[in-house]
């Protein structure tokens, strides 16, 4: 969504003050972006009202939408810098949610704020890989920058840093969850972005969608609990959150039990949610004329 001359915003919140750096951020990128990411805040914002029902969410996700996605890739750079508060010192709420320490998955939505799970998990005695998708090869310089930050900060914190997918991904997470391993795994994956044939129908906000079930297979598997998680970030301070565990006796009955708590994070912030430009894609049967085309463009 965003293009190079962005990254001069993201290097300018390296220098600033968490607070400032975001200030910083929300206002030079509308300066930078003009009309494109504008017409950007605008679809997503359409799809957000149509989706949830709600106007009043609409116009919040037209207006935040593309600051929060600009924060998010701000997060990750200073993470990958250093600068500021470590994402190690994350408060974290609904830790009496938490299995004990071992093979576990945690499954979100792409969310902003939510870098600092990783090292929430290994302070409370886990040992978290992230199951990524491959960097797609027309990937803007961009995205090639802020991705690699995002990288070379799990590379640093973590024992296992990821788990791409492609060929014997099911092999290496299954090794990785025998071993005692937990995964963190973020299920809002269209099938046009990630071709998976290990998928499962559900019903997201009152619609039909098509998403990722493999890794929830093999979590029923290993007899692996599934937790929902969420994070977010504000004036530099981080907040990681746990949900009750979702439990089923099928992958498609987990995924229905993971759902609800990741809607409710969506409900109660959808500027943060990531998907709203790709939301025709994500949902199985689109919803009504919610589409998004051309928008990152």
């Amino acid at each position: 969504m965003f293009r190079d001359r962005d990254l001069a915003a993201r290097v300018l919140g390296l220098a600033l003050p968490a607070g400032a750096a975001e200030r910083a951020s929300d206002r030079l990128t509308d300066l930078l972006g003009g009309a494109r990411l504008r017409h950007a805040g605008n679809v997503a914002g359409e799809a957000a009202a149509r989706l949830l029902g709600d106007v009043a969410a609409g116009e919040g996700v037209r207006r935040r939408f593309v600051a929060a996605r600009a924060r998010d890739d701000l997060d990750a750079c200073r993470a990958w810098a250093r600068v500021g508060a470590s994402c190690a010192d994350a408060s974290v709420v609904g830790e009496h949610h938490l299995p004990p320490a071992g093979a576990a998955v945690f499954a979100g939505f792409h969310l902003s704020g939510g870098l600092a799970v990783f090292e929430v998990l290994r302070r409370l005695g886990f040992s978290p890989a992230f199951l990524r998708a491959p960097t797609p090869p027309g990937a803007s310089r961009y995205d090639r920058v802020v991705g690699a930050a995002r990288l070379r900060y799990l590379a640093r914190v973590l024992r296992r840093p990821w788990i791409e997918t492609g060929p014997g991904v099911r092999e290496a997470l299954d090794a990785h969850l025998a071993a005692g391993g937990a995964v963190v795994a973020l299920l809002d994956v269209p099938v046009a972005a990630l071709p998976l044939r290990d998928r499962a129908t559900a019903t997201l906000f009152g619609r039909p969608a098509s998403l990722p079930s493999g890794i929830l297979r093999l979590a029923l598997a290993h007899g692996a609990p599934v937790v929902p998680f969420d994070g977010a970030v504000e004036g530099g301070v981080r907040t990681v959150r746990f949900h009750p565990p979702a439990r089923g006796g099928d992958p498609d009955a987990v995924l229905r039990a993971v759902l609800p708590a990741l809607e409710g994070v969506v409900r109660e912030r959808p500027w943060d949610w990531h998907a709203w430009l790709e939301i025709d894609h994500l949902l199985a049967a689109p919803a009504g004329d919610v589409v998004a085309r051309g928008a990152s463009s």
